[in-house]
């Protein structure tokens, strides 16, 4: 990056303490135009604390943040004076900031899910006439054409992203990797200066993958935008690929290195991942059992106690529909016979079903759990029919379930989260959370909340962990897949993308 590229953003003294504990502590950094930043660190090292204050969701408790993307400098020191804070119009807020060409991505994707793609991208643009309730009664000619150029180069941005034809689709009915486009493109035609990405290739399989990393190459070449991306730690070669600079938290500060220096460490990759754990866990007696499902799924497991009869769980000819549309189950040719899915998990096994996006893994996980009806097809835990049964009668025959997001209640004290879930004794890992609100934790914090949550209230017959590494750092997807063995006491299924190799 050249020093005569525009400086877009730059940060000096930033400082963030968490009651006793400083996540942020006289941070400072300086980011230029076209700049791709992966921004990496172990969990709780800050890197989300850091997103939320340079997005106005989160104010420092000291330091000085300054923008240069409408061509003027707009510099925001903290704490606050009382004086600021008497202007309306100079608060620190998400809003204001977003006005200043800075957005983000979340970990959970925020679309309007009975909105179609075109109306979720065209809401972003800022200071529509229609927005105005005196301008809806006297400008009705000039909305009408405002929302049709609006709804056109919504639509143009769509086809450019490889959406063309789905303008009309609403959010529910595409996948994870093509709903990640859609909030990429609706920061794009918002006007983003600044592009803050939160693990966007989290839950994609190799395709999608490839196709959001080609985007954000458009997005970076042809927009000229800034990009900084908080990435998972089997993602982080993938970012590398790209990366112009990478910032790595410490300690509470920011270490500048580069893409080649950190990739000369030997970062994990995903062919590092669940499949060398299966086949430690197989030893050298056992054996990795793999079976192809339709639509391209893999489910593989490992007996832990070899020769149990009865499986923990039976599936058998399960077909889950949305709509008219069946999601479980395939369709013959003619599209009047869907052949349901089936498969058994032995007791005592670890099994991963790894699947591409659109296979239906979520609403698999919801059909298990009782959350939406199955057309037809049967589901049983310990040889016991479950799938006419409640949620909570399914929890009550030993059915656990660990959601890939909003798995724990944001607004509980982490005190209170393990307490609600029954865990008779708080882990050693997770005795420094103790006290904070759940809210307040990084993502691989949560993750670690929400894990206990599952795995240690009681045993299970069969515990379902839907993406459980998400957002985790490499000791703590060490020290989970210990504890999924250890805590194994009937049967697990893991649900994870398509892995690439």
């Amino acid at each position: 990056m050249s020093a005569f590229t525009p400086t877009v953003m730059s940060a000096a003294g930033l400082h963030k303490r968490f009651g006793g504990q400083i996540i942020l502590n006289e941070t400072a950094f300086e980011m230029r135009q076209g700049e791709v930043v992966l921004l990496r660190g172990a969990n709780g090292a800050g890197k989300t604390t850091l997103l939320n204050i340079l997005t106005g969701n989160l104010e420092p408790d000291a330091g000085a943040i300054s923008l240069y993307t409408t061509g003027r400098e707009e510099c925001f020191q903290f704490p606050r004076s009382w004086a600021r804070n008497l202007n309306f119009m100079d608060h620190f807020t998400p809003e204001r900031i977003a006005r200043e060409g800075v957005s983000r991505s979340w970990q959970d994707i925020r679309l309007f899910p009975t909105h179609t793609l075109r109306d979720n991208v065209a809401l972003a643009i800022q200071n529509q006439t229609g927005e105005s309730p005196f301008a809806v009664f006297y400008k009705r000619g000039q909305i009408r054409a405002e929302e049709a150029k609006i709804a056109k180069d919504a639509d143009a941005l769509l086809a450019q992203f490889g959406l063309g034809g789905r303008e009309l689709s609403s959010a529910d009915m595409v996948s994870l990797g093509q709903s990640k486009r859609v909030a990429i493109a609706r920061s794009v035609l918002a006007g983003a200066k600044i592009l803050f990405l939160d693990e966007p290739l989290a839950a994609l399989d190799s395709r999608g993958i490839d196709d959001v990393m080609g985007l954000l190459r458009r997005v970076v070449d042809e927009h000229k935008v800034t990009v900084v991306v908080v990435e998972h730690v089997f993602n982080i070669p993938r970012v590398l690929d790209m990366a112009t600079t990478v910032w790595t938290i410490a300690n509470g500060r920011i270490q500048i290195e580069t893409p080649a220096a950190v990739g000369a460490q030997g970062l994990p990759t995903e062919s590092d991942g669940v499949r060398p754990w299966l086949r430690q866990l197989a030893g050298s007696g056992g054996q990795v059992v793999e079976r192809q499902l339709p639509g391209g799924a893999l489910l593989s497991h490992v007996a832990l106690k070899p020769g149990a009869a009865e499986p923990a769980l039976d599936v058998k000819d399960l077909v889950v529909r949305r709509g008219r549309r069946p999601v479980i189950g395939t369709p013959s040719a003619d599209g009047q016979e869907v052949a349901g899915l089936s498969f058994a998990l032995p007791q005592g096994s670890i099994g991963v079903l790894q699947a591409p996006n659109g296979w239906g893994k979520t609403t698999f996980l919801e059909a298990l759990s009782g959350v939406i009806p199955i057309a037809r097809g049967s589901i049983a835990i310990d040889g016991k029919a479950v799938h006419d049964r409640p949620t909570w009668d399914r929890i009550g025959r030993g059915l656990g379930i660990l959601q890939s997001r909003d798995n724990v209640f944001p607004n509980l004290l982490v005190d209170e989260a393990i307490k609600l879930a029954g865990v008779p004794e708080v882990p050693e890992h997770i005795k420094p959370f103790l006290g904070r609100r759940v809210a307040a934790l990084s993502g691989g914090e949560r993750q670690n909340v929400a894990a206990v949550c599952a795995l240690y209230a009681r045993p299970n017959a069969v515990n379902v962990l839907d993406e459980p590494f998400g957002m985790l750092d490499a000791k703590a997807i060490g020290r989970l897949q210990s504890e999924i063995v250890a805590r194994n006491s009937g049967a697990t299924l893991m649900l994870l993308p398509a892995a690439s190799n």
